[in-house]
């Protein structure tokens, strides 16, 4: 759910390449070259008492779905906050794999990847709103706080803090389940979102499909608390299903949004949505869709393969991505081999054939 970085990539960060096609036949096309595809980080890319590619491993609150913001605005230096969702039991219990967040949890990381395994419980449930679980948390700064929109059971809310530690949170959500429209009054969860070089801001979250999978929906604000949807039909939806050229990588379900801003070397801004996607096969990656942003509506323009992930070993979902000076990182859910298996977190990097800075051992 990464699931949120408001940064603006430049395009001499990175050389490997993901395709995006153009909006239409007479438009520049969207720019991809800074976007993937990612490789998992190795061993010696991580720091000590950590087992790559996860960053990670908690079998006792099973933390997932990161939201990964950078410590000081400044992304030449690497230290970042990781906010997760996770499960906490009563005291005395054992939690389950299966059972739904209920606190978003923050660890640091001092290398941008290497996550320390001090827990602070920032965010649990309070309202009766929320059903009893938060999670999927989304964070960007604005204007020096801390902004954190998390999804809970009514559905998508807004906490705010100052250190990041503190937060104060809306008392009804910021955005609802609608009955009417092409939701149908499914309630809106996952959130990702970002601001824009005006200063409003954009929302992409998602919604469960009746018939199964998910999509992609889409919101605006001016001010980041009052929400309006955008469109008559989903900004992405899973691709069509054509038999004779075989199956795509998210023709069954796509969610998790997590949107990051980009330039052209033209200097127009366009928005780049990563997503879990989900095939009729059953393989999990991380997709990518984009915009212009003067294109202010319309479905996103999807790649034609993932960005990470999509084979046997490596089932990623829930994505977030974070841009460093010459790299960048994806941080998503995978599954950890155990019995039963339960969520962790592994990173990975752009350019595949980079080489991240040391860390501290």
């Amino acid at each position: 759910m990464l699931r949120v970085v408001n940064v603006v990539l430049l395009s001499s960060l990175l050389s490997a390449c993901a395709t995006l096609p153009s909006t239409s036949e007479e438009d520049e096309v969207l720019p991809s070259a800074q976007a993937g595809p990612f490789r998992a980080i190795v061993q010696e890319e991580l720091g000590a008492a950590r087992a790559a590619p996860f960053v990670i491993d908690d079998s006792s609150r099973f933390v997932r779905d990161p939201s990964v913001l950078d410590a000081d605005e400044d992304p030449a230096t690497p230290k970042v906050f990781g906010f997760f969702s996770a499960t906490l039991a009563p005291e005395g219990e054992k939690a389950t794999p299966s059972a739904p967040p209920n606190a978003i949890v923050r660890h640091e990381a001092e290398d941008g990847r290497s996550f320390t395994r001090r827990v602070e419980v920032v965010l649990e449930p309070a309202l009766p709103w929320e059903g009893g679980t938060v999670g999927a948390p989304s964070t960007l700064r604005v204007n020096g706080a801390i902004w954190m929109y998390y999804a809970a059971a009514g559905g998508i809310g807004l906490a705010r803090s100052a250190d990041g530690r503190t937060f104060t949170r809306e008392a009804e959500p910021v955005l609802a389940p609608e009955g009417g429209g092409w939701e149908q009054g499914a309630t809106p969860s996952a959130p990702g979102v970002v601001r824009l070089p005006d200063g409003s801001f954009r929302l992409f979250y998602e919604v469960a499909r009746p018939e199964g999978g998910s999509v992609i929906g889409e919101a605006r604000s001016t001010d980041g608390l009052a929400w309006e949807r955008v469109g008559s039909r989903p900004a992405l939806a899973p691709s069509a299903v054509v038999e004779e050229e075989g199956a795509a990588h998210d023709d069954a379900s796509v969610g998790a949004p997590a949107p990051v801003l980009a330039t052209s070397a033209t200097g127009r801004v366009h928005v780049r949505v990563y997503y879990a996607a989900t095939s009729l096969t059953g393989r999990a990656s991380v997709g990518l869709a984009g915009r212009w942003l003067d294109d202010a509506e319309g479905p996103l323009d999807r790649g034609v393969s993932p960005v990470f992930g999509g084979s046997a070993g490596v089932r990623a979902s829930s994505p977030c991505v974070v841009v460093h000076p010459g790299y960048a990182l994806l941080f998503a859910n995978q599954r950890v081999k155990d019995d039963p298996p339960y969520p962790g977190v592994i990173a990975a990097v752009a350019p595949a054939d980079g080489v991240l800075p040391p860390v501290a051992r």
